[in-house]
């Protein structure tokens, strides 16, 4: 019994450290919680790159006149982005003195010499019109293939057109379908390239993931702050994680 109970505890052990190795740290909106800094700030970005942490998540979307900007919400200091000019929303600076980024500027800043760190890009849905969800998808392209920037990207969304028109403008883009309304059997015919659920799906259906990986989809979950949450999907060998604690989880994982 004695022997029974050491040879489980070694293969928990080795599966727990093979999918440890395997796990992906991606810092959500940069890695600003940790460090008292706005969150998808250039900042929390340059943070996540010093923690060389696998991935900084952030959020994109379009001004009235047509600047990308990095933002999560639709709405800025009490201004409907899509609805104001840049220059009028940058009139109001972040908290740590840093303009309204934009999406120019934060790859610029971002792809630095040395760092590993990939943009995992969120383009967000429009709130006024939903035709300027396309708009926005090709220009994000234009500029990620003008800067020569493609192979650090992943891109994440929670509308399924997005990833589609992304993946007829580059097929070799990497995209992960966040939102949990489809079929893993959709989400491989469209050649997505994974999932990225909230945990909550991985928790409530732990047989999600295994599919997933029989269907050689990459596996990812969004926003995981609690080490129970971390453990449970590293068993389920969820490969990339989305956290506002990167540092600590990375510290985790190494012990």
């Amino acid at each position: 019994m004695h022997k029974l109970i050491l040879v489980i505890i070694s293969l928990y052990i080795m599966n727990t450290g093979i999918a440890q190795h395997k796990t992906k740290i991606i810092a959500h909106r940069g890695a600003w919680q940790e460090f008292n800094l706005p969150e998808n700030s250039i900042a929390s970005l340059q943070k996540a790159i010093e923690l060389n942490c696998y991935g900084s998540e952030f959020d994109v979307r379009r001004t009235k006149d047509g600047v990308l900007v990095v933002c999560h919400d639709p709405v800025y200091y009490g201004d409907s982005i899509e609805l104001m000019n840049y220059a009028d929303l940058n009139k109001h600076k972040l908290s740590n003195g840093e303009d309204l980024p934009t999406l120019l500027d934060y790859f610029k800043k971002g792809n630095i010499a040395g760092s590993n760190t990939k943009f995992i890009c969120e383009i967000k849905q429009a709130v006024t019109d939903k035709e300027l969800d396309k708009l926005a998808t090709e220009e994000v392209m234009q500029m990620v293939k003008k800067l020569g920037i493609a192979k650090k990207l992943v891109f994440i969304s929670f509308r399924f057109e997005i990833l589609e028109w992304i993946k007829a403008i580059d097929p070799q883009a990497i995209v992960l379908y966040l939102e949990a309304d489809k079929e893993i059997a959709t989400i491989k015919k469209a050649k997505f390239d994974g999932i990225n659920y909230h945990y909550s799906h991985y928790l409530k259906n732990e047989g999600l993931s295994k599919e997933a990986k029989e269907n050689k989809l990459l596996i990812g979950s969004w926003t995981v702050n609690e080490g129970t949450v971390l453990n449970s999907l590293l068993l389920q060998e969820v490969e990339f994680i989305t956290t506002n604690t990167p540092n600590a989880f990375k510290l985790m994982l190494k012990k």
